[in-house]
Parts: structure tokens; C-alpha cells; sequence
């Protein structure tokens, strides 16, 4: 297991434990983002969840300790938050939420939006979320690093997913098949 990995499980587990008291918090103050819209979906990376979090906390990103639990159409929910600012006070921060539909692969949505540092008020009132500019923007950040991801429909990932798990299927029984026979 790398530091890496060691770190990004701690930091999940913190959020896991800490995230539901700070969503409360947030609540009281405005109506914190629960759901990502597909305006946001940034692409599948074909990476473990923690190898892209490596990535991310290189390029600059920080952990987002304050993200609401954010969950897809689909109502997964969210296994990373991070987020990108100028400055620990710049006035906007690019968001990235991370979906880890299996080992191997990271569903990636991303939206601008006020910097909860500066604008505790308007972040959690969620004024002026630039959901397809932080997309593009989480694009480009991916291009600049080389790392390749796929932007299929919702409805085409779904189906890959789908025939994923059943050709997984059919080569465990093909498995235990060989394994009966010899």
C-alpha cells in the first residue's frame, strides 16, 4: 500500500466521520449541493480511486473536508471531494467530486464555485455554480497531465457497466468450471 493510498483512505474515513456534522452545520446556513447534475460529469478516468486522488493532491488540489455528500442520478454516493483554488482565500474554487463505480475506474464531475474560505454564506446558499464551465475546466486539467479519460452518456456508461459485471460473471463460472474438471 503507498502513502498515497494510506492517505487517501484516512482522509475518507475523517470525512466519512466528520461530514455529516459539517453538512448540519452548512445546512443551517443554506442549502449545500446533494446531487451532481450530468452539466458536471467530467469523464471516467480508468483508474483506482486512489491513484487519481494522488494526482489530484500533486496538481494542487486539496481535500475538501466541508463538501456536502454528494450523490449521482443514479444515487451513488460520492467517495472523493477536492478542490482547486488560487489561493487559500482566491475567490473561487474549481470542485471535483469522484465516484469510484469499481476498483478500477473513477466517474469524475466537477463545477466552479465561491471559495467556502471567502464566501462561507454564498458557497453554502450555492450562488452562481458555473457547473459546465468547471467541467471543462477539470478537462483541461486532466489533458494538461495526460490522463486519459472516456465522456460517454450516462445511459452508455451504465451499459458498459452492466457488461462489465456479467462477462466478470461468465469468467468466474468459466473459472470454477476449469477448477471442477481438473
Amino acid at each position: 500500500m503507498t502513502a498515497a493510498s494510506v492517505r487517501s483512505t484516512v482522509l475518507r474515513r475523517l470525512r466519512q466521520r466528520l461530514g455529516p456534522r459539517l453538512d448540519r452545520l452548512a445546512k443551517t446556513v443554506g442549502n449545500p449541493t446533494t446531487q451532481v447534475y450530468p452539466s458536471e460529469y467530467v469523464g471516467t478516468v480508468g483508474r483506482p480511486i486512489a491513484e487519481l486522488e494522488a494526482a489530484l493532491s500533486k496538481g494542487g488540489f486539496a481535500w475538501d473536508p466541508v463538501s456536502a455528500y454528494h450523490y449521482t442520478p443514479a444515487g451513488s454516493s460520492a467517495d472523493g471531494s477536492w478542490v482547486y483554488r488560487s489561493g487559500p482565500f482566491g475567490d473561487r474554487q474549481l470542485h471535483v467530486v469522484l465516484f469510484a463505480p469499481d476498483a478500477d475506474r473513477t466517474d469524475v464531475y466537477a463545477h466552479d464555485e465561491f471559495n467556502w474560505l471567502r464566501h462561507p454564506v454564498e458557497h453554502a446558499r450555492e450562488e452562481d455554480i458555473r457547473r459546465e464551465q468547471g467541467s471543462a475546466e477539470a478537462r483541461r486539467w486532466l489533458d494538461a497531465r495526460g490522463i486519459e479519460y472516456e465522456r460517454d452518456s450516462r445511459a452508455r456508461r451504465r451499459l458498459k457497466h452492466a457488461i462489465e459485471r456479467v462477462r466478470a460473471r461468465v469468467g468466474d463460472r468459466v473459472g470454477e468450471r476449469r477448477e471442477s474438471t481438473e
